[in-house]
């Protein structure tokens, strides 16, 4: 497995709904613009937190807008509930 890379995490983001308006049809969301991945790169896949498609777009139009720190915590906090982490 590469560094950063944890299918078994991203596959569990999946399963949860819009960690926004909790719209079952969920993709994981790398957290940007705060520093957490390198130049040009994706952030660790523990840093995801599960947004459909529409919160996702709005996310990537204005990062500073949404807590994305909170809602990464959250999902972390779920995945420890469920035996992921």
């Amino acid at each position: 497995m590469k560094k950063g890379k944890d299918p078994k995490y991203l596959e569990f983001v999946r399963t949860l709904p819009c960690i926004f308006c909790y719209d079952p049809n969920a993709e994981p969301h790398h957290i940007i613009g705060i520093g957490m991945g390198a130049m040009g790169s994706k952030a660790y896949d523990i840093h995801t937190m599960p947004l459909c498609r529409e919160c996702h777009q709005l996310t990537h139009e204005a990062p500073q807008k949404y807590p994305q720190v909170k809602w990464m915590i959250q999902t972390q906090e779920r995945a420890r509930e469920a035996g992921v982490l």
